[in-house]
C-alpha cells in the first residue's frame, strides 16, 4: 500500500516522460476517504487501465438493512452499479481538455438486476470495479490530468455513487424492495403450484431498444378466477395471473398480447428495475423459449420420445447431424432444456413449425409425437408448457387454457381431449471438448461475446437466439466460462456438472476481493453456457448407457 503523496510523487517523477512511466502507479494507494487500487495499467494511450475503489462502509455508511441477505445484497450492488455508470457518463465521458484521456467506463446495465461483479459490497466496505483511460499529451504522461482524473472525475463519480447520501432514500429502498418482493413471489411458485405469475398491472410491450416499456400501452389485467394473491416482504400483498404447473394454451385474436405474455414470462427469469413494467412478472429460473433453427448441429441428442424413427436420424436416441432441419431443430432443443434441468418450456406458433405443436389433420400416421400431445404427460415428469396457439387440436389438449385479448387474460373452458402418451427425460450426455478449435491468429485460446446472443469460440460464431441473455456482461460471463469448461469436458462429467462448475468458478472469482475480476460479469444460466456449446458444430457429446 502507498500514500496520496506517493502517488503525486510517483506521477511528477513521470510528468513528460513517455507513457509506459504510468505502470508506476500500479499499486494500492489510501487516501483520506478511498482506496484506489490501479490492478493494470494500459501500455499505450489507445488501451484502458483496471481500476478499483474502495469507500470504508464507516463513510459510505449503507444501513446494514440494505444489504441483509443475499437479495438485498445483489440489488444493493445492481443499483451503485447503475448510478456509477450515470456518474461516469456525466463526469467522464469525454477526455480530458488538451489531452488523449481521462475517461472512466463501467459496463451499463440493462433493466434486468442481476449480481454484477462490477460491484462488491463488505460490512468493511464498498468496492467498485472500472476502467480509465490515463490521460497523455502527445503520447507523454500528463500528471496534472492524472490527478484530475484521480481526485477530479473518480472522487466526484464516488460521492455520486458509492457512499448512502447521494441517493434518495425512498428510491433506493423501493429498488432493494421491488427486487426482494419479485424474488419472494419466485421463491413462492413451487408450493403454490405455479410456474409463472404476472402482476396486474404489469406494462409487457417493449420499446424498440428494450430499454423501457412502451409509450401508452395497455396495462396486463386478468379475469378474477385467474387472480392469484401472494405474500412478500415489503408491503401489501401482490395480486397477478398465477400460470399454473401442467400444459397451458394462450390463445385469441391476433396482435392482442399473447406473444407479449409468452416474452415477458421468458424475461421473468430475472427480475426487473422499477419502472420496467415487469417488475412483478417472474417465472421459474429454468424457463426455456423454443423456436425452430434450421441448421443448427445436433449431437447424440435423446428425442426418441418424440419421435421413433425418421430418415434424418439413424437413430433417434442418438440424434446426430451438423445441419438439422427446422423442426428436429425443435425437438432437439427441447431435449436439450429438459436435460439442463427446465421446469417450463415456451412455444409459439408464430416461430415454430406446426408439426412440432400438434398433429396435423388427416396425419394420424405421423412419426412425430407433437408437443400438445405430450404436454401434460412432461408436466407430469415436472416439465410444464407455456403455449402460444390458435390451433384447436391444441388448445384441446392442454390443462389450461387462457384467453388474451388487449392485454386481458379469461379463463376459458373447453372440452379437453386426453392422449395415451408418456414422456421420457433424454439421457445425460458427457460433452468432450477436443474437437472444438479455440485457437484464432495468435491467441491458443480465444472466446469472446461477439453480441448480447453470439458468441465467438476460435473463428466460429455461435448464435443462441433463445438464450437467456439480456446483458453484454452475462455474455462475457459466458464467454470466459467456456473458456473454463474446455478443461473440464473430457467425458467424465455431465453437461449439467461442467457448465455449473464453470459458471460458479467464474462468479465465485468475481466475489473474491483479492482481484480485481468481474467488471465486465453478471450472472448467468449454467443452462445458457449449454445452449452455445449445443449449437457448436465441433461439439462432441458422448452418452453412457
Amino acid at each position: 500500500m502507498a500514500t496520496e503523496e506517493v502517488l503525486h510523487k510517483t506521477l511528477r517523477n513521470a510528468d513528460g516522460k513517455p507513457f509506459a512511466k504510468y505502470k508506476g502507479i500500479t499499486n494500492n494507494f489510501v487516501f483520506d476517504d478511498f482506496e484506489l487500487i490501479v490492478d493494470e495499467v494500459q501500455n499505450d494511450r489507445a488501451g484502458h487501465s483496471r481500476m478499483r475503489v474502495r469507500v470504508p462502509m464507516r463513510l459510505a455508511a449503507f444501513p446494514e438493512d440494505t444489504y441483509s441477505n443475499r437479495i438485498r445484497e445483489i440489488a444493493l450492488r445492481d443499483l451503485i452499479a447503475r448510478r456509477f455508470w450515470e456518474s461516469a457518463r456525466t463526469h467522464a465521458r469525454s477526455p480530458i481538455p488538451k489531452t488523449d484521456g481521462g475517461e472512466v467506463y463501467i459496463p451499463r446495465p440493462g433493466q434486468e438486476v442481476l449480481e454484477r461483479g462490477s460491484v462488491v459490497i463488505t460490512p468493511y466496505f464498498v468496492e467498485c470495479r472500472f476502467t480509465a483511460d490515463l490521460p497523455s499529451s502527445g503520447g507523454k504522461v500528463n500528471a496534472n490530468a492524472t490527478e484530475e482524473l484521480i481526485f477530479g472525475r473518480i472522487r466526484r463519480i464516488i460521492y455520486e455513487s458509492m457512499v448512502f447520501s447521494a441517493y434518495k432514500q425512498s428510491k433506493l429502498y423501493n429498488h432493494i424492495h421491488t427486487v426482494e418482493n419479485a424474488q419472494a413471489i419466485r421463491d413462492a411458485l413451487p408450493s403454490m403450484g405455479l410456474v409463472g405469475f404476472i402482476g396486474l398491472g404489469a406494462v409487457l410491450p417493449r420499446r424498440d431498444d428494450d430499454l423501457a416499456p412502451k409509450v401508452d400501452a395497455v396495462p396486463f389485467s386478468c379475469d378474477e378466477s385467474l387472480v392469484v394473491t401472494v405474500e412478500v416482504p415489503n408491503g401489501e400483498p401482490v395480486r397477478g395471473m398465477g400460470v399454473r404447473c401442467g400444459f397451458t394454451a394462450l390463445t385469441g385474436p391476433s396482435r392482442n398480447g399473447k406473444s407479449c405474455v409468452a416474452d415477458a414470462l421468458f424475461a421473468g427469469i430475472h427480475n426487473h428495475i422499477p419502472g420496467d413494467g415487469r417488475e412483478y412478472v417472474v417465472s421459474v429460473p429454468t424457463t426455456s423459449y423454443i423456436i425452430g433453427e434450421g441448421g443448427r448441429p445436433a449431437c447424440s441428442v435423446d428425442i426418441s420420445m418424440f419421435v421413433g424413427s425418421t430418415p434424418e436420424f439413424q437413430d433417434t436416441s442418438r440424434a446426430l447431424g451438423p445441419v438439422i432441419s427446422s423442426p428436429m431443430s425443435e425437438l432437439v432443443s427441447i431435449s436439450e432444456a429438459v436435460e439442463m434441468g427446465c421446469g417450463l418450456l415456451i412455444l409459439d406458433e408464430e416461430f415454430s413449425n406446426p408439426c412440432v405443436l400438434r398433429r396435423g389433420f388427416l396425419a394420424v400416421d405421423d412419426a412425430i409425437t407433437s408437443v400438445s400431445e405430450l404436454g401434460s404427460a412432461m408436466a407430469a415428469e415436472g416439465v410444464s408448457v407455456v403455449m402460444v396457439t390458435g390451433d384447436e387440436s391444441a388448445i384441446r389438449s392442454a390443462d389450461h387454457v387462457v384467453s388474451v385479448k388487449g392485454f386481458t387474460a379469461s379463463g376459458v373452458d373447453v372440452e379437453r381431449v386426453s392422449h395415451d402418451v408418456t414422456f421420457a427425460r433424454p439421457v445425460d450426455r458427457y460433452p468432450v471438448s477436443k474437437g472444438i478449435v479455440y485457437e484464432k491468429g495468435r491467441k491458443d485460446v480465444s472466446v469472446t461475446a461477439a453480441s448480447i446472443r453470439c458468441v465467438e469460440i476460435g473463428e466460429y460464431k455461435v448464435d443462441v437466439p433463445v438464450a437467456g441473455l439480456f446483458d453484454m456482461s452475462q455474455t462475457r460471463t459466458l464467454a470466459d466460462a467456456l473458456v473454463l469448461a474446455r478443461e473440464m469436458m473430457d467425458g467424465s462429467k455431465s453437461m449439467m456438472e461442467v457448465c455449473t462448475l464453470a459458471v460458479e468458478s467464474v462468479m465465485g472469482d468475481d466475489r473474491s476481493v483479492e482481484n480485481g475480476n468481474g467488471m465486465h460479469h453478471a450472472y448467468v444460466r449454467p443452462m445458457d453456457v449449454a445452449a452455445v456449446l449445443n449449437r457448436h458444430p465441433q461439439m462432441l457429446a458422448i452418452q453412457k448407457r
